[in-house]
């Protein structure tokens, strides 16, 4: 696996670990996806319209965990937190599954220029190919249950439903090559 490349839709997109000066342009991305998804009819992320971020993705930039992919010109495609380390979210849906290694990914974010084009996929399999190469056996999401396109979504990219906890479905898929 080339770490730094991934395609989509024909496209090349180059991945890289966010630095500090990547930080407007992921938060400006989030707020584009939270807003899409209130349009959409959701009330997911809706703490990021509210001024506030429970994932807080300034931390995960200084510790490294926020992979972006972006065009050779520099336009920013998508985002999505890896996290190394369960977060309380985490350790309160996942419970005693949290003493495994895993990784824990969070706002997966697709620029709406890019939709449609298999990136979410092509993002959650470059999340799985570095669970591999660093031997963490696991990468896991949760979603809310209402939500039945992301659901069907995590299935189809080979996601098992390990459980669901406070409206949130759990899913699973071992790191893959």
């Amino acid at each position: 696996m080339n770490q730094n490349k991934v395609k989509a839709g024909g496209l090349e997109f180059l991945v890289r670990f966010a630095l500090p000066n990547d930080r407007s342009n992921i938060h400006e991305l989030m707020v584009n996806t939270a807003l899409w998804l209130k349009e959409s009819g959701s009330n997911q992320w809706s703490d990021i319209l509210h001024g506030f971020d429970v994932h807080n993705i300034e931390q995960r930039i200084k510790l490294g965990e926020v992979a972006i992919f972006e065009t050779a010109d520099g336009k920013l495609a998508g985002a999505m937190i890896i996290r190394k380390k369960p977060s309380d979210w985490d350790t309160d849906l996942w419970g005693d599954l949290t003493t495994q290694t895993a990784y824990y990914l969070h706002r997966i974010m697709v620029n709406r220029d890019f939709s449609g084009i298999s990136l979410s996929k092509q993002m959650i399999c470059y999340a799985k190919k570095l669970a591999f190469e660093k031997a963490v056996p696991f990468v896991r999401l949760d979603c809310i249950e209402t939500n039945a396109t992301l659901n069907q979504m995590y299935t189809a990219y080979h996601f098992q439903l390990i459980g669901n906890k406070n409206g949130f479905n759990l899913y699973q898929s071992e790191a893959t090559q």
